[in-house]
């Protein structure tokens, strides 16, 4: 570890995380700790003016204050190709804030080239030896920060949450994932013990995945609301709220914007029916891999599936590997039903619908069902795909999951991946193992943070903020002496 850090913090805005960081920094020197949030805190072991705060709203829009762009260290040819990667996931992230305007192509360019600039500036200017994440970087514009400090070789840490309840990890490569997890999963399997004792929590998600039943994630987003229910939240519910926003209805700019929320409603509508005409009922008679979607623009695709962030990319490259006689049943996500329209189009799905072996399945079709007859599961990051295995059903991955380690997982980069993959499924038949998915599950146990970080995780968290904080103190303590 280089002592004392310089460090860079993305989405320190809770308590645990901020509180662990002034834990820490009694044992570990830092000389610099500038932070990007919605919320900050001084910490008192780290000099005033070495603590440059940005709020991530203005960061957001590439607003910078106090910056005199024309003086930044320049970018070249060498950096600009390096982050072409960053660059296209950045362009597809955007996609976040086109539901009540468009961004054309030249601006989404400006804006990335002027956060580039800017934090390759930074990093350099301030001598960065750390990025501390709480969560893996995938807002505007954390993930810029993330590819640059890659390609700098500054070291990176960030927790990320799994579905299930309280359990984090400490991840320092996205593609990697969960490193420690894999390690500790192949020593369990060379023990070659016969029967893994899990925690009560884990003891419990075992039961309820394999029970007859099955069992839905215990993690699933909020119900959206409607465009009423968010008016009288926002603007009738909230102090002074209606009184800022009498004045937008003479304004222009604030008309296109709700004309565009209009239009996109009805492009929901639209989509929904498009679905529904051409959906069917699912034959559990036939071989088939089970596709459901994932809900886009979201962290779990953009960056977590990398190249395979269109999905009709990875259903294509399926398409084309699996056996002539096997179908692949296609759902739509649910909340992409509600509030989807910035990740989906009516020609999306069409070309969906022009691969001879996709069938979309109607949105009444048990979700259950459609796993429990399929021979296997395919999706970039999804929950299904580690649900599957406790099923005994293998799953192919498009992307970069916790899981990834996991028996019966076949993770997807080429081509040749995906045929080698289809070949072990339909002509080997190989399938997870209830015991060897204990093993994953007592490896899971033995390394994860059992805790939980932020708003909603800690709302139906088990834990005390209290016992939280203190397992990220002792987790990120750990992390940044093994540097």
């Amino acid at each position: 570890m280089q002592s004392p850090l310089r460090a860079l913090l993305l989405r320190f805005n809770c308590d645990v995380t901020q509180n662990g960081l002034k834990n820490i920094m009694k044992e570990v020197p830092f000389a610099f700790c500038a932070s990007l949030g919605t919320s900050h805190t001084t910490y008192p072991s780290v000099p005033s003016d070495a603590q440059p705060q940005f709020v991530s709203m203005d960061v957001r829009h590439g607003i910078y204050k106090n910056v005199d762009h024309a003086m930044l260290q320049p970018i070249d040819e060498e950096l600009i190709e390096a982050m072409r990667d960053a660059e296209s996931l950045f362009m597809y992230m955007l996609v976040r804030h086109e539901f009540a305007r468009t961004i054309p192509y030249l601006k989404r360019k400006q804006l990335y080239l002027k956060h580039l600039r800017f934090w390759n500036d930074f990093l350099d200017r301030h001598d960065i030896n750390i990025l501390l994440s709480s969560t893996l970087p995938h807002e505007m514009p954390d993930h810029i920060i993330y590819a640059l400090c890659k390609y700098k070789k500054i070291p990176t840490i960030f927790a990320h949450a799994t579905p299930i309840r309280d359990t984090f990890f400490l991840q320092t490569d996205i593609e990697e994932s969960s490193a420690d997890l894999r390690d500790r999963f192949e020593e369990i399997c060379k023990e070659n013990t016969h029967d893994e004792m899990l925690s009560d929590q884990l003891e419990l998600y075992y039961k309820t995945q394999t029970q007859l039943e099955g069992q839905l994630s215990v993690i699933y987003p909020i119900k959206p609301k409607t465009i009423w229910q968010k008016f009288f939240s926002n603007i009738l519910g909230a102090p002074n709220a209606l009184l800022h926003w009498m004045p937008t209805l003479l304004s222009t700019k604030d008309w296109i914007r709700r004309i565009q929320k209009l239009r996109s409603a009805r492009l929901q509508r639209d989509l929904c029916v498009f679905y529904d005409k051409h959906a069917v009922k699912p034959d559990f008679e036939k071989d088939y891999i089970y596709y459901p979607l994932q809900y886009q623009p979201e962290c779990s695709t953009c960056p977590m599936a990398g190249a395979f962030v269109d999905q009709e990319v990875s259903l294509h490259l399926l398409s084309r590997t699996i056996p002539k006689d096997v179908l692949i049943y296609v759902k739509e996500h649910p909340r992409q039903r509600k509030e989807g329209t910035a990740a989906r189009t009516i020609e999306f799905y069409k070309e969906l619908l022009s691969m001879p072996n996709v069938r979309l399945i109607a949105h009444e079709a048990s979700t259950f069902h459609l796993r429990e007859h399929c021979r296997a599961v395919a999706t970039a990051t999804g929950t299904a795909g580690f649900e599957a295995i406790f099923r005994e059903k293998p799953a192919i991955i498009f992307g970069h999951a916790f899981y990834q380690y996991a028996p019966g997982i076949h993770s997807i980069r080429t081509v040749d991946d995906c045929k080698k993959a289809v070949h072990a499924i339909f002509n080997e038949e190989k399938k997870p193992t209830l015991p060897e998915v204990r093993k994953f599950l007592k490896a899971i146990d033995d390394t994860r943070m059992h805790l939980a970080i932020g708003g909603w995780y800690i709302d139906i968290s088990n834990r005390t903020v209290k016992e939280s904080t203190n397992v990220f103190t002792f987790a990120l303590k750990k992390a940044l002496l093994s540097l």
